[in-house]
């Protein structure tokens, strides 16, 4: 239903408008929330800048704006009054059921006080009425076992990074959820596999936001490293959903993924064995080498310059006796 709200300035006319559709929603569905702007011709003559349009502060609700669209500007008649029309569009999805509040929307704008060129200019504040939304539980009857409480229309995807699978190595697995919904708030897939460690990986989110509906994907990654070779698979996975629409429960369910898995070595081969003299690698490596080069070096100058003071003392010594 529309909710009305007229502002007549001395020049021209600003009608303030909000939409709630529908009212009455299950808990995650969409509920399209509408500012519309309409201006007549003679206030948008004079209007020297665009209004100022604030939407409503909500809660308990995951809240989407669209962009504003300029395509969908268009001319209306009422009462024999032509008006340009101006939408603001946001999407709300209630969280949990029962009932929500939404406040007064507003808008801000300038118009002249009579029509000459001078004419002092007076700024206006439109309030929309206050609107409610209702949000119902889901049904119980055939919900899945492992339903997460998604809500919408939706298809699922699954494919590799392309890598060549072997054992010991990770490559990277991708689930992509694509449909009508409360995109970002999309809960994880659940992957399972008996022949690999998986452990989740990044998270992306790609909004359509053209149109009048929250659309789009989300995808998940896994990076998953084969414990065994062989021709193994990847089985299908499953995304329960609940459509408002059909007002049941469905799924999505993606192909199974073959997976050509190559054995792997614990024993490095010739051609990556690192060379005797790289650090680490043996008990004396190039540097401790060189520490063992100097000490032996050094230790063996000692013991000569012993022997040399030795025979210089040995020769005195007899030098003595023969005077």
């Amino acid at each position: 239903m529309i909710l009305p709200l007229l502002v007549f300035a001395q020049i021209g006319t600003v009608q303030f408008q909000t939409r709630v559709s529908p009212d009455t929603v299950y808990v995650g569905q969409q509920v399209t929330y509408d500012a519309i702007t309409l201006v007549d011709d003679l206030a948008r003559t004079r209007l020297k800048e665009n209004p100022t349009y604030t939407p409503a502060e909500v809660r308990g609700m995951t809240v989407y704006d669209f962009p504003f669209d300029t395509a969908a500007i268009t001319s209306v008649a009422s009462g024999g009054t032509n008006y340009r029309r101006y939408v603001y569009r946001r999407a709300l999805f209630p969280l949990a059921p029962g009932r929500y509040d939404v406040p007064p929307a507003t808008l801000q704008y300038s118009l002249p006080e009579s029509d000459s060129y001078y004419a002092q200019r007076t700024t206006y504040t439109a309030h929309s009425v206050a609107a409610s939304i209702v949000a119902i539980p889901l049904p119980a009857s055939g919900r899945p076992m492992e339903f997460a409480g998604v809500v919408g229309q939706f298809t699922d995807t699954m494919y590799s990074d392309g890598a060549a699978p072997r054992v010991g190595d990770g490559f990277t697995l991708t689930v992509r959820v694509s449909g009508v919904g409360n995109i970002t708030l999309l809960p994880r897939p659940t992957l399972r596999l008996d022949w690999a460690d998986v452990v989740a990986g990044e998270e992306r989110v790609r909004w359509d936001s053209t149109g009048s509906v929250v659309r789009g994907a989300k995808e998940f990654d896994w990076v998953v490293t084969p414990r065994v070779a062989g021709a193994l698979f990847i089985p299908a996975v499953r995304y329960d959903y609940f459509d408002p629409e059909q007002r049941r429960y469905a799924a999505a369910v993606t192909a199974a993924l073959p997976v050509q898995v190559a054995g792997g070595s614990a024993v490095r081969p010739e051609s990556a064995r690192v060379a005797p003299d790289s650090i680490g690698d043996t008990p004396f490596p190039a540097i401790q080498r060189a520490v063992r080069d100097h000490w032996i070096a050094t230790i063996a100058a000692a013991v000569l310059l012993v022997v040399l003071v030795i025979w210089l003392a040995v020769r005195r010594r007899g030098d003595g006796e023969d005077d």
